[in-house]
C-alpha cells in the first residue's frame, strides 16, 4: 500500500510540475530546450495583465507592444530569475499608460539577453519605455509636448506630456544585455530607452551590457536611478537630451578595452539649444572607466545643464571632459575677468585623472579647465583604483559630500564604490 501511494504521490508532483510550466495565457509554446519550456512573445498584449513565471523561458519575436497610447493599458509582471531572449530585430514597449513590473533580486535577476548560442552585440533590440513626463522637443506655445520614440518604425510611438510623477512601473535588479539590433539602416535602438518617463517609476540596480548603441538613454522625462552598471557600450554609455530633470546615484560606466564612443553624452535639444525644461540632472557617486580608444569621459552640449557630484573620471581616450557649442558655455558659467562662476554646470567633489583631462578648442568661452579648478573639491590626483574598486590608501574614501537632495544616500566617498562591491552576484563581467 505504501509503494502504491508514493507512486501516486509521484506522478501527482510530476503533473503538477507540467502544469506549472505551460505558457502564460497570450504566449505560445516554442517546445522545451534543456527541459525548460520555451514560450514565444509577440505581438501586441491590450488591456491585458501578464506574468512571466521564471519555471519558463521566454523568446521575443519581432516588436512586442504592451498597451496602446493611453488607453487599453496594460502590465507586465516579470518574475525573478526570469530569462527573456530577443530574436533579431526584437524589442519590447511600454507604451504611455502601461507598466512593467519587473523586480529580481540579487541572487535571482531578471535578463533580457540574446537568444543566440554565441551572444554578440546587436543580436536583438532592446527595452523601450514610454511615459507623460514633461519633455522639451516642441515650438515655443504648444501646451502638451509630444514626440515620437526614435528606432520604432512599425508604428509611431509618442511619449511626453505633463505628468512629472507619471510611473511606469518597476526595473529593479534587471541586466539587459547584447542589444542594439538596427531596426533600420543606422538606427539602432539602445539597451534601455526611458522616452519621457516619470519619477514614480522605480529604477534600481540594472545594468547594460554590451549594447551596440548607448547603453541607457533619457528623452525628457523625471524617471531617476540607483546602482547603475553600464559595461562595454559600443556607443555612449549614458546618454539624455530632451529635457532630462532626473538623479542618478552609484553610477559604474566602464567602457571596456575595444573602441567605444564618450561615457557621457549630454544635450539639452539640438534645436534650439535653450529650449526648456532645459536638461539639468544630478549625478552622484559615479566612476567612469575609460577606454584608451573611447572618446571623452564626459561629452556635455548643446545647452545642457548638470550637477556632478562625488565623482571619477579616469583612464578616458580623447579626454575626461569637454563642453561644447556657445549655449552650453553661456548657461554653464559667467565670467568675471579672468574667473569662471559655475552656473547651469557644476562638478564639485570630484576627480578626474586621464592621460588629457580637459579639451579645449577656439569656440570655447572659457576653459574647462579653469572652471573644473574653481569648483570646491576637485581633485586632479590618481583616485589609487584597483579595477573599479578604491585601494585600502585610496584619497576617494574620504572625500565625498552627502547632498541635501533626499533622493541621495548621505555617504563620505567618492565614486561608486566605497568598500563594498554592490555588483556582485547580479552583473555580467
Amino acid at each position: 500500500m505504501l509503494n502504491k501511494l508514493t507512486h501516486i504521490l509521484a506522478i501527482s508532483l510530476i503533473s503538477a510540475s507540467a502544469a506549472l510550466a505551460v505558457c502564460p495565457t497570450g504566449t505560445d509554446s516554442l517546445g522545451t530546450t534543456n527541459a525548460v519550456e520555451r514560450c514565444a512573445l509577440k505581438g501586441k498584449y491590450l488591456s491585458t495583465q501578464l506574468t512571466l513565471t521564471s519555471i519558463n523561458e521566454y523568446v521575443i519575436v519581432d516588436g512586442v507592444f504592451f498597451g496602446g497610447d493611453n488607453t487599453q493599458n496594460s502590465k507586465l509582471i516579470i518574475e525573478p530569475g526570469t530569462k527573456i531572449m530577443g530574436l533579431p530585430g526584437s524589442f519590447i514597449v511600454i507604451m504611455r499608460g502601461s507598466q512593467i513590473v519587473a523586480q529580481g533580486t540579487a541572487k535571482k535577476p531578471i535578463v533580457f539577453t540574446s537568444a543566440q548560442a554565441q551572444p554578440k552585440r546587436g543580436d536583438w533590440g532592446g527595452l523601450v519605455l514610454n511615459g507623460n513626463a514633461p519633455i522639451n522637443a516642441c515650438k515655443t506655445g504648444v501646451t502638451v509636448c509630444e514626440a515620437i520614440s526614435e528606432g520604432i518604425k512599425v508604428e509611431a510611438v509618442k511619449f511626453g506630456g505633463d505628468n512629472a510623477k507619471d510611473n511606469s512601473g518597476i526595473l529593479k535588479y534587471v541586466r539587459v544585455e547584447f542589444g542594439g539590433y538596427p531596426i533600420s539602416p543606422d538606427n539602432e535602438l539602445n539597451g534601455i530607452t526611458f522616452n519621457g518617463v516619470g519619477s514614480e517609476t522605480l529604477v534600481e540596480n540594472i545594468q547594460v551590457h554590451m549594447n551596440a548603441d548607448d547603453g541607457i538613454e533619457f528623452f525628457g522625462g523625471t524617471v531617476n536611478a540607483k546602482y547603475v552598471v553600464l559595461s562595454s557600450n559600443e556607443d555612449d554609455s549614458l546618454d539624455w537630451d530632451m529635457g532630462w530633470v532626473g538623479n542618478i546615484q552609484h553610477l559604474l560606466i566602464d567602457q571596456g578595452t575595444d573602441a567605444v564612443d564618450n561615457g557621457i553624452e549630454a544635450d539639452n535639444l539640438k534645436s534650439p539649444m535653450n529650449a526648456m525644461p532645459r536638461s539639468n540632472p544630478t549625478i552622484s557617486n559615479m566612476t567612469i572607466i575609460g577606454s584608451p580608444k573611447s572618446a571623452y569621459g564626459m561629452l556635455l552640449r548643446r545647452g545642457t545643464g548638470a550637477t556632478i557630484l562625488n565623482s571619477i573620471i579616469t583612464g578616458t581616450g580623447k579626454a575626461a571632459i569637454n563642453i561644447d557649442d556657445a549655449e552650453t558655455f553661456a548657461h554653464g558659467a559667467k565670467i568675471v575677468g579672468t574667473a569662471v562662476y559655475p552656473e547651469g554646470l557644476k562638478i564639485q567633489n570630484s576627480v578626474a585623472f586621464s592621460p588629457k583631462n580637459f579639451e579645449f578648442d577656439a569656440k570655447d568661452l572659457w576653459s574647462t579647465e579653469a572652471w573644473f579648478n574653481a569648483q570646491p573639491g576637485n581633485s586632479d590626483q590618481d583616485p589609487q583604483l584597483q579595477g573599479y574598486m578604491p585601494k585600502a590608501n585610496s584619497p576617494v574614501l574620504k572625500m565625498g559630500v552627502s547632498s541635501d537632495n533626499l533622493f541621495f544616500d548621505a555617504v563620505s566617498h567618492v565614486g561608486a564604490f566605497a568598500k563594498k562591491d554592490w555588483t556582485q552576484g547580479w552583473t555580467r563581467k
